[in-house]
């Protein structure tokens, strides 16, 4: 009777095949003393090859499943265009807004306002805007 924890895997080779004659050359004439058994080698094999492969479907639990889509598409890239036109929009009215007021900076997140002051050689207190400048500012967004 088998044991429960051994399995077996067949590996035919076609002699007729240059790949597959050159592996059954190797294979019929291994050093045990360097390689435990040809049984370990091709485990070892195997094993180096699928570390090097890791990410790429080799088994079935990595394809993607039924409704994921592997490729972009057309609402995909529109709508990282809309993304990046809306930050590139915020950023313009920023600087225009900040080239506006002679270099003091208008109301905009915190992070970005010390990046800006510092580069504008002003202090968090300048970034006070009258009201028409932030209105046409906000206008050509």
């Amino acid at each position: 009777m088998g044991k429960g924890n051994i399995v077996y895997h067949n590996l035919r080779m076609n002699l007729d095949n240059e790949q597959h004659r050159r592996v059954h050359l190797v294979l019929s004439d291994l050093n045990t003393d360097v390689h435990k058994s040809v049984n370990q080698f091709l485990i070892d094999a195997a094993d180096a090859y699928i570390n090097r492969l890791a990410g790429d479907e080799l088994t079935n639990n990595d394809k993607p499943k039924s409704g994921e889509c592997l490729y972009v598409t057309r609402e995909d890239l529109e709508k990282m265009r809309r993304e990046i036109r809306d930050d590139l929009q915020r950023e313009m009215i920023i600087i225009l807004g900040s080239a506006l007021t002679g270099g003091k900076v208008l109301a905009m997140p915190e992070a970005r306002t010390e990046n800006v002051n510092a580069a504008a050689g002003g202090t968090e207190e300048d970034t006070d805007a009258d009201e028409t400048t932030v209105g046409l500012a906000s206008s050509w967004g």
